[in-house]
C-alpha cells in the first residue's frame, strides 16, 4: 500500500501539471517577467489530495526566485501521515498567455499549467514525449467550489489525455492558481495559500 501511495502521489503531480498552444501576447519565454498574479516569488501552495475518498497525503509546491529562466518551484509531496516521500525542483514560467512548467526541471517534458484571459470554449492540446496526446477544454468560467481554504469563482477546464478514458475537471483562480482536481477516482484540493 505504501509504494501505491507513492505512485499515486506522483501520479497526481503529473497529471496537475499538464496542456499547450498559443505564443502570443504577454512576456515571452526566458525570462523573470510575468503579467499571471500567482506566480510570485515567496508564495505557495499545499493541496490535499484524496483516491477513491481515501486521505493520500498533500502537496506543496513553493515559488522561489527567478534563475532567468523561470521560478525555481519545490514541490514537496507527503504522505497522509505528513511525511516528506519526495522533493522535486521545477522550473515555471510564462511563455505568452500561458504558464508553463519544466517537470522536474530537466527540459524533457514542459506542461502547460495555465492559459491567461482563458475563453469559454477555448482548447489547447500537447502531445508528450512519450506520444500522449493531452487536451484541455475550458468548460466554465465561473464556477463556485469549496475546498479546505475556502470558497473561490474559477475558471473550469476538462483535462483529457490520449490514454485514459476518465476525465479532469480542473478549477482555477486567476489570483491564486489552481484550486481543485476532481478526475473521479482522485481528487486535489487546495488546503492553504499565502495569497492575501
Amino acid at each position: 500500500m505504501k509504494n501505491f501511495t507513492k505512485i499515486t502521489l506522483a501520479a497526481l503531480a503529473a497529471v496537475m501539471m499538464s496542456c499547450s498552444g498559443d505564443d502570443s501576447g504577454s512576456p515571452a519565454n526566458g525570462s523573470c517577467e510575468t503579467d499571471v498574479a500567482w506566480l510570485q516569488s515567496g508564495k505557495f501552495v499545499d493541496y490535499k489530495l484524496s483516491q477513491f475518498g481515501f486521505d493520500a497525503g498533500s502537496m506543496k509546491m513553493s515559488f522561489g526566485n527567478c534563475n532567468g529562466d523561470g521560478f525555481v518551484t519545490t514541490r514537496e509531496m507527503r504522505d497522509p501521515n505528513g511525511t516528506v516521500v519526495s522533493t522535486t525542483s521545477d522550473l515555471i514560467f510564462q511563455d505568452g498567455n500561458f504558464v508553463k512548467n519544466d517537470v522536474g526541471s530537466d527540459g524533457i517534458d514542459i506542461t502547460t499549467l495555465y492559459k491567461k484571459n482563458a475563453a469559454l470554449g477555448d482548447i489547447w492540446t500537447e502531445t508528450r514525449t512519450d506520444g500522449r496526446v493531452i487536451t484541455h477544454e475550458v468548460v466554465n468560467m465561473d464556477s463556485t467550489v469549496t475546498v479546505p481554504a475556502g470558497t473561490f469563482h474559477c475558471k473550469v477546464y476538462k483535462y483529457t489525455t490520449s490514454t485514459a478514458a476518465n476525465e479532469s475537471y480542473i478549477f482555477w483562480s486567476d489570483e491564486i492558481g489552481q484550486i481543485m482536481e476532481d478526475a473521479g477516482f482522485f481528487k486535489l484540493e487546495l488546503q492553504n495559500h499565502n495569497y492575501n
